[in-house]
């Protein structure tokens, strides 16, 4: 499947760029923006385009939910930041990396490879198999990660300790990227209603919490 092109230039700026769209922004709730590369931030809209390269973020009691070109979906609570960092869906070669730098997540996979993706928070690298996951990343970039199915292979990105999570556990990584407790035979409960119940059931309903609490505090 080839990804459309996107050209975009502004004659009274200083920018200029061509990039993939690799999926569409599903649903929202409330503020939602993109920063492509190259290019000045935008609010975006329902089945509005998502690029590579591409910053995306939510305000206060905000969520989103894109929808990547391979099926595999990425929901985003409120006051979340993340950055598609490469994203290619072309058979064998595909591969796609995500980073995940603050808020609530739940992620699906879809139809690309599992061994040639990945997503990364400041604290740990997340390897993907067959996996729906939820993770939380929090102010200081600890973050906690449970495998709803699947499983998961999470890296220290500093103490390179790596640990298996399969469906049911969770781990808790402080911002150093040591693993507090090990595999726990649990899943955390987040925060963030989005993310934890699904932007479709609170979107009308209940306000998303702002923060994220911190265990570490």
């Amino acid at each position: 499947m080839l990804a459309t092109v996107h050209f975009c230039v502004a004659w009274g700026g200083s920018y200029a760029f061509a990039a993939e769209n690799v999926g569409t922004l599903e649903e929202l709730s409330n503020e939602v923006w993109g920063t492509p590369l190259g290019a000045p931030r935008i609010a975006l809209d329902e089945a509005g385009a998502i690029f590579k390269n591409e910053k995306l973020e939510t305000g206060d009691d905000s969520a989103a939910s894109v929808r990547f070109i391979d099926k595999s979906q990425l929901t985003l609570g409120a006051n979340a930041h993340m950055v598609i960092d490469d994203y290619v869906y072309a058979g064998a070669s595909s591969k796609s990396v995500f980073t995940l730098g603050r808020g609530a997540f739940r992620f699906v996979s879809g139809s690309m490879p599992e061994k040639n993706m990945k997503l990364q928070t400041p604290s740990v690298a997340i390897g993907i198999r067959g996996t729906e996951l939820k993770i939380d990343v929090y102010e200081d970039g600890s973050t906690e990660l449970s495998t709803i199915e699947g499983a998961a292979q999470v890296v220290s990105s500093f103490t390179k300790e790596v640990l298996d999570v399969v469906a049911g556990q969770s781990v808790l990584s402080d911002a150093k990227g040591i693993f507090l407790g090990g595999v726990r035979d649990f899943i955390h409960k987040s925060a963030d209603e989005a993310v934890e119940r699904g932007l479709g059931e609170i979107r009308s309903r209940i306000p998303i919490p702002i923060d994220i609490p911190n265990p570490f505090r």
